[in-house]
């Protein structure tokens, strides 16, 4: 069962029952959470059948908005959609825990409701990015605006671990977003942060400016959530303007067209990796159940695809071995050289 916030999102509630009702007709069982005088008449308008889905309305008489101060929305808005679904997550009436909403309180919501992993000190976003080589998993992508040089290191950690798992790298690489790869390069906590990757036994490999991580020589990229969102919004622009850039040359000249024509199969394969960065969520790491964060402007089909992450992640057992595996390397200040044995390489 995942618990849904319908009310969390640019395009809520009509693009987040309109994904729910495509995750449902995959028999992933939902619970939604928000307005029923909203959400009903966008399920009747939808799918007049959808009594025989396996779907749950819960109805919540208040609504965390996407300005809202994270704080004070979760602890005052005791009814919203945002605190009803976490609040069920945490008691397991919903095995996981999906919105497009707020980041800021899904943060806090993760941390005072659904409860922190033993030993961290701050949850973050993580998921992976293409890259010219394969893919690089990026922490933090939003959650953190501010961080301290400990935060950073366990970043790190959690990096560590979540590449180990899904890719089987026995010693992923991993470095730090900088505006250099100079060691003296970076902001104050930047700084400090080197100095304990360097003395932490991880596979720490420097700084790194955004073109040398898009070329795919590093596995875990690790950064505050005020950067790491700069960054994942740039890219998802960047990789959106450049087909339509070429399209509009393209179209400019007989040749243009030709090279238009021979090149489809290139600007097929650059749609689809436009796709996997644009599309469904990311994990909350350092949480004792799964959150999963969708971007705020997500459509049906993104939504979709952050419930079946969601079920995916529930099903595999994913979050209780990496947070075990987490809370041991904090708690005793060491870092594996052995490959962890689990494969999760199917799920993203």
């Amino acid at each position: 069962m995942i618990a849904l916030d319908a009310m969390g999102g640019d395009h809520a509630p009509q693009a987040i029952v309109a994904g729910a009702l495509l995750a449902a007709r995959r028999g992933i069982p939902l619970r939604i959470y928000g307005d029923e005088d909203q959400i009903i008449p966008c399920l009747h308008k939808l799918d007049p059948g959808w009594h025989n889905l396996p779907i749950t309305l819960v109805h919540c008489s208040q609504v965390v908005q996407m300005d809202d101060e994270p704080t004070t929305a979760v602890l005052r808005k005791k009814d919203s959609s945002l605190v009803q679904a976490m609040n069920d997550v945490a008691s397991g009436k919903a095995l996981a825990f999906v919105s497009a909403g707020n980041t800021g309180a899904c943060l806090v919501g993760g941390m005072l409701i659904v409860g922190k992993t033993p030993g961290i000190l701050r949850p973050a976003i993580g998921e992976f990015i293409p890259t010219l080589n394969g893919e690089v998993f990026c922490i933090d992508l939003g959650a953190n605006v501010d961080c301290k040089p400990e935060h950073l290191k366990q970043f790190a950690i959690m990096g560590d671990v979540y590449v180990k798992l899904k890719k089987q790298i026995n010693q992923p690489r991993i470095a730090f977003l900088s505006n250099g790869i100079e060691r003296s390069k970076g902001n104050k906590a930047l700084l400090t942060s080197y100095e304990l990757l360097e003395s932490s036994g991880l596979n720490f490999i420097g700084n790194r400016e955004p073109y040398d991580i898009l070329h795919g020589d590093v596995d875990v990229l690790v950064c505050d959530g005020f950067v790491g969102n700069i960054m994942l919004k740039s890219l998802e622009a960047m990789v959106s303007l450049v087909p339509k850039i070429v399209e509009r040359e393209c179209k400019k000249s007989w040749w243009g067209r030709t090279v238009g024509f021979l090149g489809k199969r290139f600007f097929k394969k650059l749609k689809q990796n436009v796709a996997r960065v644009q599309k469904g969520g990311a994990l909350l790491l350092g949480v004792q159940k799964p959150i999963i964060i969708a971007h705020g402007s997500s459509h049906k089909e993104a939504i979709e695809d952050a419930l079946v992450y969601a079920h995916r992640v529930t099903q595999s057992g994913f979050i209780e071995q990496f947070n075990n595996a987490v809370s041991t390397m904090i708690e005793k200040s060491v870092v594996y050289s052995h490959p962890l044995s689990t494969n999760y390489s199917n799920q993203r």
